[in-house]
């Protein structure tokens, strides 16, 4: 799906990952790319990263794992094209999610932050990454967590004042919301063995998160009454707060009450272990 309300992927001002990012960084993208390292702690060889921008993860994986092989890969040819120029010596390659270019097991891990909410059929994506994923290898996603009950998008899921789904729709292409259940269930559909769960974008990222999609809705010409140029000063000021605050709760507090993101990572077992769980299964049943 190239294009949804007023959001295309290739348009240039929407798209993401273009700045770098550092583990030893203080903001929510520091925060997965050090999930996303620990997930990755004991893999070797090949290393998938679906929806990768213009290769702001691809980058930081590159420079932190000088020892894996990582592969980007996005449906926005600019984004890749950017990605390409930015990183020429790395492995970019236009691709769509959900029909994965590459063979059966061809990965030793996949890692995707912030895409599965972009994607028309979630199930098809999870499925796709699981094939291209050989037996003993590591899936590690964070997804946003907009269905999350108790979270501030669950909140205003109806608000007609704050129509925060609809401005993410609109601005960030966002069309799917989920819970931490829903990701637990695509995951054990495809059998896939969760290993580590961690919680984050606590109440104040989510504050942050309104403020700035209200920003983007006044700017590209949403109604309100106060101006523009106000709008964009209070959102200004208040993010110098606001951001920082963010990453100071989700370091402080990492659990799953008010969280509206998820880290996750599942490891997809080996024939024998299949086999063994199998027929356990079986032994119980009889």
């Amino acid at each position: 799906m190239r294009r949804v309300g007023r959001y295309w992927i290739d348009d240039p001002r929407l798209i993401q990952g273009r700045d770098d990012v550092s583990p030893e960084g203080f903001n929510p993208g520091a925060l997965r790319l050090q999930y996303a390292l620990e997930a990755l702690e004991g893999v070797e060889g090949r290393v998938l990263v679906p929806g990768c921008g213009a290769g702001r993860y691809v980058r930081a994986l590159e420079r932190a794992r000088p020892d894996l092989w990582v592969v980007g890969g996005d449906l926005s040819r600019r984004a890749i094209r950017e990605a390409r120029a930015r990183d020429p010596a790395e492995h970019y390659v236009v691709l769509d999610a959900c029909q994965l270019p590459f063979r059966s097991g061809a990965f030793d891990a996949v890692v995707f932050l912030d895409v599965l909410e972009h994607v028309p059929v979630p199930a098809a994506m999870i499925r796709e990454c699981v094939r291209v994923l050989r037996t003993g290898g590591i899936l590690h996603a964070f997804v946003p967590l907009e269905a999350q009950p108790g979270t501030l998008y669950w909140l205003l899921r109806a608000s007609e004042r704050w129509p925060i789904h609809r401005w993410k729709r609109d601005h960030v292409g966002h069309i799917q919301r989920f819970s931490d259940l829903d990701i637990l269930r695509l995951l054990g559909r495809v059998g896939l063995e969760v290993r580590t769960l961690n919680y984050s974008f606590h109440l104040i990222g989510q504050l942050h998160d309104l403020l700035d999609y209200w920003q983007r809705e006044r700017t590209a010409g949403g109604s309100g009454a106060l101006p523009t140029w106000l709008v964009r000063l209070l959102v200004r000021l208040v993010f110098v707060f606001t951001w920082r605050a963010a990453a100071v709760e989700d370091r402080l507090y990492r659990g799953r009450v008010l969280a509206a993101g998820l880290h996750v990572t599942a490891y997809k077992p080996t024939d024998t272990e299949q086999a063994t769980v199998t027929a356990g299964a079986t032994v119980l049943v009889g």
